[in-house]
């Protein structure tokens, strides 16, 4: 167990000293060709009891032996893992895994040189081009957050180009830490039965209040599954702190491959999603639980089982695909019933809850209590205060993720790899970003509105008082869900007949019910043209997917101002429009009615929840 760190005495991360040619080995082009591995590697040899932090971006391949990261064990394998390790989130600690662990020495053939502790481990680390540091130039609060702080600079040693080792902890360098509650309930969760039976399906639910650790713990979770499933479930009910898509929606996943890094670098596109269109379901938790319940049931009847594949030389398990639900951090109030409802209709097997302590503000343990469950029941600790980076908070975090979103390049889909209703079971995860221009400069889509779109929505609080004749002006520099209707189960919307050109949009319109339409992701409305029926539209959403939308719905979720901006612009103007001159962009402070930021207040109880 790694100790929990002090911000006032930084701890010791690496015990590992690299020495080339000892234990750091950078293999000649021939080496790495006979061993079976890519130019341009280091092998790393690791003795028991050594640990080592690294920043940065890599692959990970371990060679011989097995090693720990993030709470997961990884063996000997060809698999190269995608590791991610920015200072905006705990660093990971490898560390090499007890002699118990069964590993495969014949799975690389190490040249001689390479010194091999029967003890230890041997790891291949490789730099990684995906262009995910980039978003620090979109985003200036994540800034280099893959390089070493400048504290750091002097201690810290290269592995490989962009990746460093790490020695000691500080303000901005936090390792990841394991809590020892968490090992033994991730410890129960991943026990095969002792049985011969048929692998029955599971659910795990984890819930927990805000900033307390409990969507690391469903991500390690999730990690641990993956080590004995070949696919893992996740239905992320969090719309303010997702997972693998943006907030505002409410998504079921299909994920395939560890994730070893924050939420910002693995965007992913989702095998059924709704979109709530807010961080919150405050304004609409109706529609929100029935996107829950939809998309539990689409788990139920599609995913939980499916035909095993007798030719994959994968050893994990294929026919039955378990389920991680991440319950949200609202657990007061209208927050608690809601959770209550969703672990009702998710009838959990494993019920992971995160405890803190009342003397530091989190709830008491009995108002977190639910209905009796036959659910094997879990108490974790809440994660230490002294491991969360006070430079990042969850705002910045979450307009991170919605910049990655906008600036991944997703995988390749068609209309006949993507065929309706579903999904494929598989993992669609972006690999690559591109940063070298700003959303203002990209080719958009062109659309021509009156024959794409058959209704537009307005969700969310104030919205129903929006009449038509304002449509556009909304929609204009506004992100919207693009939502696939099952045919004939929305009512059409009647058009002026005098033959005006309007947008079909009709106010206080409910939204798309959940069971029958699906949201295939958000699009960012550039601009919509005032003398014609088109508009540009941004969206990493696959052409073929894209042409099945003829919903869009618009909530309450906007474009952080950081995308909004032109990085490329050395006079901090807008694709060369000079600053003060760039419309729904105001710099300095704002004069005159309504120009000051309105404070609600959320500490009022109603007498129900008192």
């Amino acid at each position: 167990m790694y100790p929990q760190p002090s911000r006032s005495e930084p701890s010791q991360l690496s015990t590992f000293k690299p020495t080339r040619d000892l234990n750091v080995y950078e293999l000649s082009a021939d080496e790495a060709s006979t061993t079976g591995l890519q130019n341009e590697i280091s092998v790393l040899s690791i003795d028991r009891e050594e640990t080592l932090a690294l920043l940065g971006i890599f692959t990970l391949t371990v060679l011989k032996g097995s090693v720990s990261i993030l709470g997961v064990t990884l063996s000997a394998s060809k698999t190269a893992h995608h590791v991610f390790a920015p200072r905006s989130a705990p660093i990971p600690i490898l560390q090499c895994a007890s002699s118990n662990v069964h590993t495969d020495s014949n799975t690389y053939s190490l040249p001689p040189r390479v010194r091999q502790n029967h003890a230890g481990a041997v790891v291949a680390i490789r730099s990684l081009d995906t262009g995910v540091e980039g978003l620090g130039r979109v985003c200036r609060v994540f800034d280099a957050v893959f390089e070493p702080s400048r504290w750091q600079r002097s201690s810290a040693e290269a592995i490989r180009p962009g990746v460093n080792l790490i020695t000691h902890s500080d303000r901005d360098v936090l390792p990841f830490v394991l809590p020892g509650s968490w090992s033994i309930a991730l410890s129960a969760a991943e026990t095969p039965p002792s049985s011969t039976d048929p692998i029955p399906p599971s659910v795990y639910v984890v819930k927990g209040p805000k900033k307390s650790g409990k969507s690391t713990f469903a991500r390690t979770l999730l990690n641990r599954l993956l080590t004995r499933f070949q696919r893992v479930a996740y239905l992320e009910c969090d719309v303010g702190q997702s997972e693998f898509t943006p907030g505002g929606l409410v998504a079921l996943n299909i994920i395939d491959t560890p994730v070893f890094g924050p939420p910002f670098t693995h965007p992913s596109l989702p095998y059924r999603a709704h979109y709530v269109g807010a961080t919150s379901p405050r304004c609409s938790p109706a529609h929100y639980l029935a996107a829950v319940q939809a998309l539990l049931e689409t788990y139920k009847f599609e995913i939980q089982t499916s035909m095993p594949d007798d030719e994959s030389i994968d050893t994990r398990v294929t026919d039955v695909i378990p389920l991680v639900v991440n319950t949200m951090g609202w657990t007061k109030g209208l927050g608690a019933n809601l959770n209550a409802k969703i672990e009702e209709f998710a009838e959990a097997t494993h019920l992971f809850e995160v405890v803190g302590s009342e003397e530091k503000g989190w709830p008491a343990h009995d108002i977190l209590q639910s209905a009796p469950t036959k659910a094997l029941q879990h108490t974790l600790e809440a994660i230490s205060p002294n491991l969360a980076n006070a430079h990042f908070n969850a705002v910045d975090q979450r307009n991170l993720n919605i910049l990655s979103y906008f600036y991944a390049i997703f995988p390749s889909i068609t209309s006949m790899s993507f065929p309706y209703p579903s999904a494929p079971l598989r993992q669609m995860t972006a690999t690559k970003w591109e940063t070298s221009h700003p959303l203002c400069a990209r080719y958009p889509y062109e659309v021509d509105w009156s024959r794409a779109f058959d209704q537009v929505i307005l969700i969310g609080a104030g919205y129903e008082d929006v009449i038509p004749s304002e449509i556009s002006n909304v929609l204009n520099g506004a992100i919207v869900g693009l939502v696939e209707c099952e045919p004939g189960t929305e009512d059409p919307v009647y058009l002026d007949p005098s033959g005006a050109r309007e947008l079909p949009y009709v106010q206080a319109r409910h939204p798309p019910v959940p069971s029958t339409s699906t949201c295939h992701g958000l699009a960012l409305i550039r601009a919509i043209s005032p003398s014609s029926s088109h508009m540009h539209i941004l969206t990493p959403v696959s052409p073929a997917i894209l042409a099945r939308c003829r919903m869009i719905v618009k909530g309450e979720l906007e474009l952080p101002i950081w995308g909004m901006l032109d990085f490329t612009d050395a006079n901090e103007g807008v694709a060369g429009v000079e600053k003060g001159r760039v419309p729904y962009l105001q710099w300095g402070k704002s004069e005159g009615l309504g120009g000051e930021r309105r404070r609600v207040r959320r500490n009022l109880m109603r007498k129900a929840q008192m």
